[in-house]
């Protein structure tokens, strides 16, 4: 099922449009083009899981509320409290956090290792540290990509699965709660019903793929909670770096 390249365009699709909500503030364009069509990715995603219904629900309400000339500002308000400040941000989507309760921590040195097997690496002009929401999810689309090639498919398959269950899986569906429960969060409420909804998507597609077990939240927890606080190397990071560069994921 998984190698089916109808639900391969299906995820592709989610995974583009995730990344494009949560690595910065989305545009004008991507969120009036979100009110087309919406009533019946509603009806669609009904009989796909509960979440993404209850997502895609909450985003047409705050499309239908909002005037189009205020849209994107107001999105890009409720971004920056959310996640940037500037009087200290309201939530840290960075697997480190949600890992050790710290940034910088150990779970991005050991995501830099599962990056670098993988061949990617951080454009320098990206500013966020590798466990960034965003980030992680462009991993994922960058390996859907690579699926599509017949003779890398199965591959391909697996780093995604491998991905999935050591990383996002873990730590994200309770980020994407946070930001639910978040004060303010209207847009990103409906967002992060979508983000929730999708992984339980791909929790079950990759059922019988990869790893057999996702790790709790709690017992990554713990794991980490026996290692002392990670001193190592390479962790410099300047929110003041605040270039963008157009995609945060290279191969090398």
């Amino acid at each position: 099922m998984i190698g089916d390249h109808e639900l391969l365009s299906f995820r592709q699709g989610y995974y583009n449009l995730l990344v494009a909500l949560f690595r910065e503030e989305p545009s004008a364009e991507l969120l009036q083009g979100l009110a087309g069509g919406i009533t019946e990715r509603i009806d669609a995603a009904r009989n796909l899981n509960p979440l993404l219904a209850e997502g895609w629900e909450e985003i047409n309400r705050f499309l239908s509320e909002t005037p189009s000339e205020d849209l994107a500002e107001r999105v890009a308000d409720e971004y920056t409290r959310l996640f940037i400040g500037p009087h200290g941000l309201e939530l840290n989507p960075y697997e480190s956090f949600y890992l050790t309760g710290r940034l910088l921590d150990r779970p991005l040195a050991n995501l830099r290792t599962a990056l670098k097997a993988l061949g990617i690496e951080k454009q320098e002009r990206y500013a966020e540290p590798e466990d960034f929401l965003a980030f992680e999810l462009e991993v994922m689309r960058w390996l859907t990509e690579k699926q599509q090639a017949e003779e890398e498919e199965k591959r391909r398959i697996l780093e995604q699965a491998e991905f999935l269950k050591q990383h996002l899986l873990i730590w994200v569906p309770a980020c994407a709660e946070d930001i639910e429960r978040a004060q303010g969060a209207r847009f990103y409420r409906g967002a992060a019903k979508l983000l929730r909804g999708f992984l339980e998507l791909e929790r079950t597609h990759f059922s019988e793929w990869g790893p057999d077990k996702v790790a709790s939240l709690e017992e990554a927890r713990r794991l980490y909670g026996a290692i002392p606080m990670w001193k190592g190397p390479t962790f410099e990071f300047s929110p003041a770096e605040a270039a963008k560069g157009p995609a945060p994921t290279r191969e090398k």
